[in-house]
């Protein structure tokens, strides 16, 4: 195949794919437009995560992830909130990860994003790595200015220092938290968070106080049942179980939440244990031996998850060496370019000035030829064409150079004596040519105004000519 056709069909190959992935990389950021949309607009999230993936597949490449990772990270966190609805925990820890380090422009998808990592954090207990996920979370949604989302993440962080007794800095957080005052919802949770920081401190009265609030202004059946759990865990702990029994029942007769039944469940056991009753028992023990099972067959959901979660805190970036290092042989490629070049110049000019010093000895030495054979002109010379006999072997591209001038044949001597002869005075010049010496300062000025050079250059410039056919 001839080189040029080939050349031709791999201009034509590379063309075809550049198109191919510039429509791929229009429709990736269409699905994404529309994702946002659906989400923004409407708060439902976009169902076709086939094209979802398709996006992913198509921005996570270099170009995409340095041009387009806005589109990029919002792909993987729209993904990732499918398989978390599918119980896909650890595939759905995957893509929030992958959204994350993508780092969307957008505080809010960076705050969602790290929100969403906590709470995979805090189904599986992980207290001290949701803490970190809902903080981060929460600086995020800070930095956005929305104030629904700072607020509500501020009872998240309050509720894990809580968990891990740091109760002087929850403590400090619910203060910041108990300034926003924006729906009832808000206010529910905020008064169910306060009642667990003094449930956590065996403050059961304040606990129970605030439980109250909350389950108060919760709106929704589903909404009440951690509230419900909690008040049954305190009546517990205060050996009141015959106030924690209708919560008891409640929870079982409408949660599918395993840790709610496992809970709920043993407060049941515990009443049929107090009144005697076997068969409720052992009815109730191995309900509660089903839950409990469910109640691990989620936990193990979420174990794959955890060990992501901090892989990914304790190497946020792991492929940030490889583009270090790629950017640093680029870097070293260019300035290894730039070195070439600039040898590759510096040796020219060394080789021009080496070569222009080969040319002046060379000249220098048939000048010197010439002025050994002749220490001083013929007297036959002051005839041009004489001289011409005698120099044409060795000046002849000179001497041809010099007539194109039109200069008249003595003109022509005297040029080729000052070349010959440089340290010969005017006087000298004066004599071999048959001049005064003021007729000859004359003469040569009129020379270099014929030529059109300063007289005091002739010289140089009838050498330089010398040079130059050289």
């Amino acid at each position: 195949m001839q080189p040029v056709r080939l050349i031709t069909y791999l201009l034509l190959s590379l063309l075809l794919v550049s198109c191919d992935y510039c429509t791929r990389y229009q429709e990736a950021h269409a699905t994404i437009a529309i994702a946002d949309s659906l989400d923004q607009n409407e708060h439902t999230l976009f169902e076709d995560t086939v094209a979802l993936q398709q996006a992913i597949r198509t921005l996570n490449n270099p170009f995409g992830r340095l041009f387009a990772h806005n589109q990029l990270g919002k792909a993987h966190y729209y993904l990732g909130r499918h398989l978390s609805l599918n119980d896909q925990i650890t595939q759905a820890a995957e893509h929030y990860i992958a959204a994350d380090r993508t780092q969307i422009d957008d505080p809010i998808y960076r705050g969602r994003i790290n929100s969403c990592l906590g709470h995979i954090s805090k189904q599986n207990e992980s207290d001290s790595l949701a803490l970190i996920f809902f903080i981060r979370a929460n600086e995020a949604f800070k930095a956005s200015g929305k104030d629904w989302y700072y607020a509500h993440t501020l009872l998240d962080v309050s509720e894990f220092y809580t968990y891990l007794r740091l109760f002087a800095q929850a403590d400090s957080v619910l203060r910041i938290a108990q300034s926003y005052n924006l729906d009832n919802y808000y206010l529910a949770r905020f008064y169910e968070t306060k009642g667990l920081y003094f449930y956590e401190q065996l403050q059961y009265d304040s606990a129970l106080h605030y439980f109250h609030q909350a389950l108060s202004l919760w709106e929704y059946e589903e909404d009440k049942f951690y509230t419900y759990k909690k008040l049954m865990q305190v009546h517990l702990d205060m050996d009141d179980h015959a106030s924690a029994l209708p919560y008891a029942q409640i929870i079982v007769e409408q949660s599918a939440d395993p840790n709610d039944l496992v809970n709920a469940y043993y407060c049941l056991m515990q009443d049929a244990k107090a009144r005697g009753d076997i068969n409720k028992l052992s009815a109730y023990a191995h309900a509660r031996q089903d839950a409990n099972e469910l109640l691990m067959q989620s936990v193990g959901n979420y174990n794959g998850a955890q060990t992501l979660l901090e892989e990914h805190l304790a190497n946020p970036y792991p492929y940030r060496w490889a583009w270090i290092t790629l950017l640093c042989l680029l870097v070293a490629c260019l300035l290894l370019v730039i070195a070439i070049v600039l040898h590759r110049r510096y040796a020219a000019r060394r080789l021009q000035v080496a070569h222009h010093q080969i040319e002046d000895l060379s000249i220098s030495a048939q000048l010197s030829d010439i002025r050994a054979t002749y220490p001083r002109p013929r007297k036959q010379w002051n005839d041009y064409n004489e001289l011409k006999k005698d120099l044409d072997t060795q000046l002849h591209d000179w001497l041809s150079q010099l007539e194109t001038y039109q200069l008249s044949n003595r003109e022509n001597v005297f040029c080729t004596y000052m070349l010959l002869y440089p340290t010969a005075s005017l006087e000298d010049l004066a004599d071999w040519m048959h001049y005064s010496a003021t007729g000859i300062s004359t003469f040569k000025r009129r020379i270099a105004q014929k030529i059109g050079f300063p007289t005091r250059e002739l010289y140089h410039f009838l050498y330089e000519m010398l040079q130059t056919e050289k």
